[in-house]
């Protein structure tokens, strides 16, 4: 080979290596705090490139005679990368570890939403879609629930209000907790009582107090289950377009890339362990600094003012704050308490606290609870419900209400 061809290679090696920089260059991350464009991780990534691109340019040209000579063996060993990846690629697919394929069909979950002007998105009406293994039907309302019929006379009704939690994201549509409940209670309070599930997956709080003024009040709940979860102080933004994430159009190079590289299971088996794995122990430093954050503020507002409500209009409320562990998500739950006014807030922590926890979640990657989950929260509610009831100093709304129960032993 010429030195004119070597050098030639190195311009074509290095030209390359600078436009990928500039093309990663033109990225805008969602939490910019670097140069007000990147976050740290995308800095550090754009660093790497940087040197990467340096290195290349200040390499003498005897390294790149090598690499020319080195040709055949390069092409051969990136062949053999790219078919052992395709392997692996299937394999995942067919064993699906840790219950990778979440990703795919709770994709296709939100991109079956409708827009919303007031609630940002919602289910459609008088449909069923099948997402994994659980089949799920939705009523007249959208709602994940058998239709709702004029209140009965001596009906007792309660609103189950939350997120995907509430709704049951894969768990079969008896096993929910809403479901359970609803026969729970009826046994236990010797009445008709009847459960409906507004759950309604990646919902805030401000989202569930939205529907709760528009349509949650006419269902003329005597009692409302609120279901805290941590991502509930996750802004929503209008409008709501739930294929913008998989599109590419009007987007930067690097995010283009990352979407191509999202439809890969291999991909994101490797993206979750580093997110779930490696940045285990930041994920408390991070919702702390979200204590200031509009998203924070948003679900403490929308709270105090489902609070407000409530206690206007005489509807017991009781909230219940999603955890596994009584040690996480400390300064969220006090929160949660503060601006829950007095009202009751149950902790699901201690409920699980002598439990193998992996047994009560549908996966490693989904840890939505499963039926078996499902099945405690259930139990746990009815007795908090019928304690509440038993406890209540208000009497005279007891007696309005037919109730007749015995608090239950702790």
């Amino acid at each position: 080979m010429t030195v004119a061809n070597v050098r030639y290679l190195k311009v074509c090696i290095v030209v390359a290596a600078w436009v990928g920089v500039v093309l990663a260059a033109t990225h805008y991350s969602d939490k910019p705090v670097v140069l007000g464009r990147y976050s740290g991780g995308y800095a550090y990534l754009l660093c790497f490139l940087v040197g990467i691109a340096l290195s290349l340019s200040l390499a003498k040209s005897a390294w790149y005679l090598t690499l020319y000579q080195a040709r055949a063996g390069l092409v051969i060993s990136g062949v053999s990368l790219l078919l052992s990846l395709g392997v692996l690629e299937i394999a995942v697919r067919m064993v699906d570890p840790l219950g990778i394929s979440y990703y795919e069909w709770v994709g296709e979950y939100l991109r079956d939403m409708l827009p919303d002007d007031q609630l940002v998105y919602r289910h459609k009406p008088a449909w069923e879609k099948r997402y994994g293994n659980v089949l799920v039907t939705y009523n007249e309302r959208g709602l994940r629930d058998r239709p709702i019929l004029p209140k009965a006379e001596g009906e007792y009704r309660i609103l189950a209000l939350g997120d995907s939690v509430t709704f049951g994201l894969g768990v079969d549509q008896d096993k929910t907790f809403a479901a359970r409940l609803e026969l729970l209670l009826q046994d236990r309070l010797h009445r008709p009582v009847r459960v409906i599930n507004s759950g309604v997956g990646g919902y805030n709080t401000v989202q569930e107090l939205s529907y709760f003024k528009q349509e949650g009040i006419d269902l003329q709940p005597d009692l409302v289950l609120l279901t805290y979860v941590t991502n509930d102080i996750e802004e929503k933004r209008k409008p709501f377009d739930p294929w913008s994430k998989s599109s590419m159009r009007g987007k930067p190079f690097p995010v283009m890339v990352e979407i191509m590289m999202e439809k890969l299971w291999l991909y994101r088996l490797a993206h979750h362990t580093y997110r779930y794995a490696v940045l285990e122990q930041l994920n408390e430093k991070s919702l702390a600094r979200s204590q200031n954050g509009t998203g924070w503020r948003g679900s403490m507002s929308a709270l105090s003012e489902l609070v407000a409500i409530c206690q206007e209009r005489k509807i017991p409320l009781i909230l219940f704050f999603k955890r596994l562990h009584p040690d996480e998500h400390n300064l969220l739950f006090d929160d949660v308490v503060l601006n829950a006014q007095g009202l009751p807030v149950k902790d699901m922590a201690p409920w699980f606290a002598r439990l193998n926890v992996s047994s009560f979640v549908n996966s490693k990657v989904d840890t939505h609870p499963n039926a078996e989950g499902h099945r405690v929260i259930a139990e746990h509610m009815a007795d908090d419900v019928v304690n509440y009831f038993a406890q209540s100093k208000d009497r005279a709304s007891l007696i309005w209400s037919g109730i007749r129960v015995a608090a239950v032993d702790p």
